[in-house]
Order: C-alpha cells, then structure tokens, then sequence
C-alpha cells in the first residue's frame, strides 16, 4: 500500500514494541511481587487476571486503524503472565525433597506459552482472524479462577521451618514433647480449642519473628550476584529472539523465514520438558553436600553447577548464531531452549529455595525489574547490529555472556571458605 512502512522500519518498529513489552513485564512482576506480600495470592491473581484480559483484547484488536494497540497490548500480557507462575511456585514447599524440580517445572510451563502462539500463527495462516484467538484465549484464562478459590489460599503456603537453639549455624532441632503439666484439658471441651488457638497463635508469632528482613534479604550479597547473573543472560536471550527475524532474513531467502520461525517455537514448546532437568540436577546435588559442616555450603553448593551450566549454554548459543550455516540453525534451536529453561527454572528455584516464601513474590520481582532495565540494552545492540551487522554484536555477546559464570565461581569461593572455617 502506498505510504506503508519497509520492512526494516517494521522491524525497527516491532522490536521497540517487544523492549517496552518486555520492560513493562519486568516492571508488573515487581508490582505484583509488592501486591503480593502486601494482600496474599488472591488478590495478586486477580489483579493479573484483570491485566491479561486487557492485555489480550488489545492485542487482538491491533489492526493496520490503530497499530498503536500494540504496545499498552503487550506490556499489560507481560504484567498479567508472570504473577500466575509466581503464585503457583509456592506448592514446591510441599515438597520436602525435589521442591526445585516442582519449581523448574512451573517455570517450564510458562516458557511454553510460545507453543500458544505458534498454534495461533498456524491457524491465522488458514484463515482464522487473530482477534478470534486471542478470545479465545481470554476466555480460556477465566479457567484460573478455579485454581485461585479453590487450591491456592488467600495468603501464602508458608515453607515449614524447623526450630534451632542457639545463633549459631549448628542450630539443633527441637522434637516437642508436651509434658502432663502443658497438656490441653480432655479432648472435646472448650478450653481444648482455646488451649489450640492459643499455641498456634504463638508457633505463628515465632515463625514470623524468626524471618529475616525483606531489605537484608535483598541486600545479601547471594542474592545480588543472582540478579547480575540473570540480568546478563536474560539479555543474551532477549536479544536473540528480538533480533531472530531480522537475523534470521539476513541468512536464508525470505521464503523461509517462515518455515524456521516455526521450527523455532516448535522447539520452545519442549521448555516444559526440559525446565526439570535443571531442577533435577540442583535436588541431586543436595546429597552430596547435604553432611557438609558448614550450613552456607549446605544450602549454596547444590546451585553451583546448575547455575554455572546455565551460562555454558548461554555462551554455546552465541557461538552457535555466528555460524553461518543453516544446518546448524536447528541445533541452535535445540540450545536457546535448553538455555531458556534452565535461565528461568534456575531464577525461580534458586530464589525459593535460599530465602522464605513469604518473600518469593517481592524478591523475584525485584530481581525482574532490574534484569528489566538492564535489558533495555538490547535496542542499543539492536541500532549496533543494524549499523555494524549481527556478527560484530554476537561476538561481543560471546565475552559478555561469560559473566555469567562469575555468580556460580562466586558461590563455590564463598562455600569452599565457609565449610574451612567450621573446619
């Protein structure tokens, strides 16, 4: 048509459209970490039930009258997608062993939300308007609220904590015995439910005292080292699928940018079955350290690995992309999935396992804005790659992505130091 835009202006246009989107994910997943420790799971899903309902229908109704619908459309998606993972992570304390194999798993269904869309690009392709699907997929969401009053409670599953004596790391746990003179009256009275309200009033009371603070939580240098990890990979990731068509045009004729792109999402759809691996390898390494003398190398080793092949796979993706060779497209398919899921199941598990549920929401949500506003990078590299070609800006992501294995390098100096002075 005349006065449309080329190509390369869509693109540029599009991929401003996904930075935003993507920031305004990273922003709502700190808000709705703050709704949730302030007001409980309920309200937090509501709250992203009401966003991913907006989000969808102005996604749908996104036309060539008003392209602008693209923008409010996927960053209210973002803000609405994110708080049903975060409030469905808290059933992995359930689990007393393979707790971050249930979280990776959560974090896995979520990566494979792409198979959605690609089930929407296919059936859009016969035919089908977009705005019909994206209905239908807001009427399909209604389906949470069934999830949200009849599973989950109001507030939080709470991650059961044992007691210590002591300050100490070599805290000893207590067996309660009740003894004649504590034990409630007859069963069946009323000073027996008084007698019952009364102690868990106080196990509540202890439970809460006992828990560090949000802001020492947040300041710990553990947990900083985890946000610079996943700011610096998250934007290895971004960048690779923001840039994927333009890339992706550059290297095989135009006809088959299609057929690659699905190839691409077929592939991130297996995220779900790949996610527990990294789950898997983080439970089965808790064995091995599990008689450790030292507490801190109790609780951080077993992330040491799983973390350190998530910046393996980080670096082999951009190894990969600058191999200009379609045949080794499919394998570079089969590892930015593999890196995507072992990325978010790693954030997600690592944040549950080391600090109190209670705090998931607000601390995962800290940790996404920040990624998120290091991510906006990305369009800098994107300009960088549109001037300079995506060779230059891939090798530089090869020595960049390395920073990634600073956090586990980190941890394993932080261990190895600890369990030698308890020695």
């Amino acid at each position: 048509m005349a006065g449309s835009c080329s190509c390369l202006e869509s693109d540029s246009v599009l991929f401003l459209a996904f930075t935003i989107g993507t920031m305004m994910f990273c922003a709502g997943c700190a808000a709705m970490g703050l709704i949730s420790i302030k007001f409980g799971t309920r309200v937090t899903r509501l709250c992203a039930l009401a966003s991913f309902l907006s989000g969808s229908l102005l996604t749908g109704f996104t036309s060539k009258d008003f392209p602008w619908l693209i923008f409010p459309g996927l960053s209210f998606l973002g803000i609405g997608g994110i708080p049903l993972m975060m409030t469905n992570a808290q059933f992995s304390v359930l689990f007393t062993h393979g707790s971050s194999t249930v979280m990776a798993l959560f974090s896995g269904a979520f990566d494979a939300s792409s198979g959605i869309m690609l089930i929407v690009k296919l059936i859009y392709e016969r035919g089908v308007a977009f705005k019909w699907s994206m209905l239908f997929i807001s009427s399909l969401h209604l389906l949470t609220l069934v999830n949200t009053f009849c599973f989950l409670p109001r507030d939080f599953i709470r991650k059961p904590t044992p007691r210590n004596v002591g300050s100490g790391e070599q805290g000893v746990e207590l067996i309660t015995k009740t003894s004649p003179s504590d034990a409630c009256p007859v069963s069946g009275t009323k000073e027996e439910g008084a007698c019952l309200t009364s102690d868990e009033n106080k196990e509540d009371k202890e439970e809460k005292e006992g828990l560090p603070s949000v802001i020492s939580c947040i300041l710990s240098p553990v947990y900083l080292f985890h946000v610079v990890w996943l700011s610096v990979l998250q934007l290895r990731f971004y960048y690779f699928i923001a840039s994927f068509n333009s890339w992706l045009t550059a290297l095989v004729a135009s006809s088959e940018v299609s057929h690659y792109t699905n190839a691409l999402m077929y592939t991130m759809i297996c995220g779900c079955f790949m996610a527990p691996l990294s789950g898997l390898v983080y439970d089965f390494n808790k064995r091995f350290f599990c008689e450790s003398k030292s507490k801190l190398r109790r609780d951080l080793m077993p992330s040491v690995l799983p973390l350190a092949l998530t910046g393996l796979f980080g670096i082999m993706v951009s190894i990969l992309v600058l191999i200009q060779d379609t045949r080794v497209l499919y394998l570079t398919f089969i590892f930015v999935t593999i890196f995507r899921s072992f990325l978010y199941s790693m954030a997600a598990a690592y944040i549950g396992v080391m600090f109190p549920s209670e705090y998931f929401g607000i601390m995962y949500g800290v940790m996404i804005i920040l990624a998120g506003i290091f991510g906006l990078a990305q369009y800098g590299l994107f300009s960088w790659a549109e001037a300079a070609g995506f060779s230059v800006v891939n090798q530089f992501l090869v020595a960049f992505v390395a920073l990634g294995l600073v956090h586990p390098l980190y941890q394993w100096f932080a261990c190895y130091r600890a369990e030698s002075q308890a020695q």
